[in-house]
């Protein structure tokens, strides 16, 4: 019986984490916009985002029990607390191009870009354009960049809904440390207690668990990881 319970158990870590492979793209764009927001760069490398979804992936396939806790019982996720997409631009009507968009200096001073412009607002003195990528990018620099142009009052950079989870990533040698963070609320705006767990990824996909603290959940992985691998000893001849 008991070794039924662990092909099942077994079984249900390994393919939850094969189908959830692809849901960690976007977590991945996250965290690497989050590592060059403060860099003099529009970039965002391709390697680098696809070095972090392999990692989340690894985290997401280890046979930890606080893997499965993070990636499949609490489904933890990254907030999207970087804007990589867009930016609202006020520009004043004195400018030449706020009659003909066509003509924006835009493209002269990002020509390695491509982007879309649309007018959401006309007023008699300013209309608002919204500045939206094909990929993409770190925008905190291209507003940075717009803002300098002639009659550009101000560029914003629109905050989408957080979510009360987060993922927070950190570079070490050799690999990557990263903190799952789980709130215990349920309802919006009641984030309620916090609890962390933190994991060691390399680049060779090795992973380590490093620990959990935080709020006392009704499953701690770290006791369900020492009666996980207890009742793997036991069924060895």
């Amino acid at each position: 019986m008991k070794k039924l319970f662990m092909l099942i158990l077994l079984s249900f870590i390994f393919f939850s984490s094969n189908a959830q492979g692809d849901s960690y793209s976007n977590d991945a764009v996250q965290l690497a916009a989050r590592l060059v927001v403060n860099q003099a760069t529009g970039e965002i490398s391709e390697h680098l985002i696809y070095s972090i979804e392999d990692a989340l992936i690894a985290v997401a396939q280890s046979p930890y029990v606080s893997a499965n806790a993070v990636a499949h019982r609490y489904q933890i996720h990254t907030s999207p607390t970087v804007n990589v997409k867009n930016a609202r631009i006020i520009l004043g009507k004195e400018a030449t191009w706020s009659q003909d968009i066509s003509e924006n200096p835009i493209q002269k001073i990002l020509p390695n870009y491509k982007f879309t412009l649309e007018v959401i607002e006309t007023t008699d003195t300013y209309v608002v354009l919204n500045f939206a990528s094909e990929k993409t990018l770190n925008m905190k620099f291209i507003a940075n960049e717009i803002s300098y142009l002639n009659n550009v009052w101000m560029v914003e950079l629109p905050t989408i809904i957080l979510n009360k989870d987060d993922i927070q990533l950190k570079e070490i040698e050799g690999g990557y440390l990263l903190t799952y963070v789980y709130h215990t609320g349920s309802s919006e705006g009641d984030y309620g207690e916090t609890h962390y767990w933190n994991f060691e990824v390399k680049h060779n996909g090795n992973v380590k668990f490093l620990g959990e603290h935080g709020a006392d959940l009704a499953v701690n992985s770290q006791d369900t990881e020492k009666s996980f691998f207890t009742l793997l000893n036991e069924q060895r001849p």
